[in-house]
């Protein structure tokens, strides 16, 4: 009896779209036998190795090993193998199935692996020493994307966690890469999506190496963005809504009315005027969004004495407030994002 074959991109690939009876179907075929499960968090692990050879030694020698992760409804596949050819030839298949990684002849970063995206796809390469046997290891997923129909709200967007993703999504020329500054040499990648649009939105990227995984979406306002270094100009009004009803360029009475009840929000003498405290009660919740707003007629020094302010008090004094930006973060990430 062989031992368990190897496997190639096209096969891995194939496999991230099929059922799991399908997928553990192949493997019997390519001589791979489950041979249990196994848990790190919440994450489950169904592992699969090559059927024992019996008394007859692996001709290549070469040690294999699959897996399939699952957390929640996200799941990748991971094939490893002990085969420096194996893995140089896997590589080349990636790249000429154009799978891409900006960094990968970079010397001045050391990654603990990368990443090779295309589309839908991601493949994690990595390498590991176990004892003195080198592994070399493929993470393989598929990201799920939204339909056009199911795509209404802004909260929806958090669903797209890379530059690779957009792209697919929205096409190259309404996506564009791009550099935040927050202040001084405090400066991220992002991702500007229908940019000087009202439908621009800009995606601030914690993994700034994969411009991936979403740090936080930026809905209206004025912002620092190395392409318009020059422009002044910003678009008052942002035609994405969030799921809560509220958008950027809203008057405050319109957000008081939706909210149903007053909302507290930082004065001219606090560190963030205009913050609307995440504490604020009512029918909206702040907790997982900073809404940030600005005045047409806040100069005196009535407010910028002023550390907290309420919506009502601020109405009563004829203040013309309105919703300036929303800052949106992700609720919770899965293995691959």
């Amino acid at each position: 009896m062989a031992m368990g074959q190897q496997l190639s991109a096209d096969k891995l690939l194939d496999m991230l779209s099929l059922p799991l009876s399908k997928l553990e179907s192949q493997l019997l075929h390519k001589k791979y036998q489950y041979t249990g499960i196994e848990f790190s968090g919440d994450t489950a692990f169904n592992i699969y190795q090559p059927r024992p050879a019996g008394k007859r030694k692996d001709p290549d020698q070469v040690r294999r090993k699959f897996t399939r992760s699952v957390l929640k409804h996200t799941f990748t596949l991971t094939y490893e193998t002990t085969s420096a050819e194996e893995y140089r030839d896997f590589t080349g298949e990636l790249k000429k199935k154009g799978f891409y990684c900006e960094y990968e002849k970079d010397k001045t970063v050391s990654p603990s692996s990368y990443l090779y995206q295309q589309g839908l796809y991601t493949a994690d390469v990595s390498t590991k020493k176990i004892y003195d046997t080198t592994w070399y290891a493929f993470r393989f997923h598929k990201k799920i994307l939204p339909y056009a129909n199911d795509l209404k709200f802004a909260d929806d967007l958090l669903q797209f966690t890379s530059h690779e993703y957009l792209v697919h999504y929205f096409g190259e020329n309404n996506v564009k890469k791009d550099i935040y500054y927050f202040g001084g040499e405090d400066i991220v990648k992002c991702s500007v999506l229908f940019m000087n649009s009202n439908r621009q939105v800009i995606f601030i990227w914690s993994d700034g190496l994969n411009n991936r995984k979403i740090e936080n979406l930026l809905f209206g306002g004025r912002h620092k963005l190395k392409s318009q270094a020059m422009n002044t100009k910003f678009i008052a009004d942002n035609n994405w809504w969030l799921k809560s009803g509220i958008r950027a360029g809203m008057s405050l009475f319109e957000l008081r009315t939706l909210n149903k009840k007053s909302i507290a929000f930082c004065g001219g003498d606090a560190p963030n005027p205009g913050l609307v405290l995440p504490e604020s009660s009512g029918r909206i919740d702040f907790k997982n969004k900073d809404v940030i707003l600005a005045c047409m007629t806040c100069t005196d020094d009535k407010y910028l004495s002023t550390k907290i302010m309420s919506a009502d008090k601020a109405m009563g004094e004829g203040r013309n407030f309105f919703i300036f930006t929303i800052v949106l973060y992700p609720l919770e990430t899965g293995i691959f994002e």
